[in-house]
């Protein structure tokens, strides 16, 4: 057997010798030598394959898997809630749009969408509780003071009125809440003196660079109001 076949035959199955083989090893030193190298090298590959396996590695590979699936589904989880957070943002944002924006054709309008979207957070029975020093305080805004609250006055603060800062004062009538809104004038939106619908009504007045407008139900005087309203206000120059 020559030195090329003996070596691929020990290569392709080192435990595997035929007489040959054997006659070959045992006649040549160097064969021998090479054989030794083989053996030690085939055993070195067995002592490193053979792992013993840890008696609780299958609990651990169900924990480790368990614990992968509990941290994928907590980011689902967390985008979901992303996505139906934006979701409600731009509903939010869609509704205000549409209720109080500049779609609407005149004051009258938006004032009675105003109302209407805020009614139920307004009781006519409601006890006052704004002093004239904190709605005069509001009004400087406005370069206007109230002389007296010419009723009982149950909510003063500001809002946005078709995206200006406005002044909204709610005061307790003969039957509802009459809604008073002072703003600054706004030529993106039309001027209208009087307005109603099938259960509102309403006067808009313009003093001032502001507009002062008065809506209550079908059975509030709204002339009346009006009038309280023109002679309680003092406005500065």
């Amino acid at each position: 057997m020559d030195d090329l076949q003996f070596r691929r035959s020990i290569l392709a199955d080192p435990k595997n010798r035929d007489d040959d083989t054997n006659a070959s090893i045992k006649n040549d030193p160097a064969k021998q030598k090479f054989v030794q190298e083989i053996d030690s090298l085939d055993n070195k590959i067995a002592q490193a394959m053979n792992i013993p396996v840890p008696d609780d590695l299958a609990n651990k590979l169900i924990l480790r898997q368990t614990l992968a699936s509990h941290q994928q589904q907590k980011r689902k989880t967390r985008v979901r809630l992303a996505m139906a957070a934006s979701v409600a943002f731009v509903m939010g944002l869609t509704v205000n749009f549409y209720m109080f924006s500049s779609t609407y054709k005149n004051l009258g309008d938006y004032a009675i969408a105003h109302v209407n979207h805020e009614a139920k957070h307004f009781s006519n029975t409601a006890e006052p509780t704004v002093t004239l020093a904190s709605l005069n305080e509001k009004m400087a805004v406005f370069k206007g003071s109230f002389d007296s609250t010419f009723g009982t006055l149950i909510f003063a603060d500001y809002c946005r009125f078709d995206g200006s800062k406005s002044l909204h004062l709610v005061f307790q009538g003969q039957s509802s809440p009459v809604n008073i809104f002072i703003l600054p004038e706004d030529e993106d939106i039309k001027f209208i003196a009087n307005f109603a619908n099938d259960k509102l009504q309403g006067k808009s007045l313009n003093f001032n660079h502001s507009n002062i407008i008065v809506v209550g139900d079908k059975q509030e005087p709204m002339q009346q109001w009006q009038e309280r309203v023109n002679k309680s206000i003092t406005w500065s120059i």
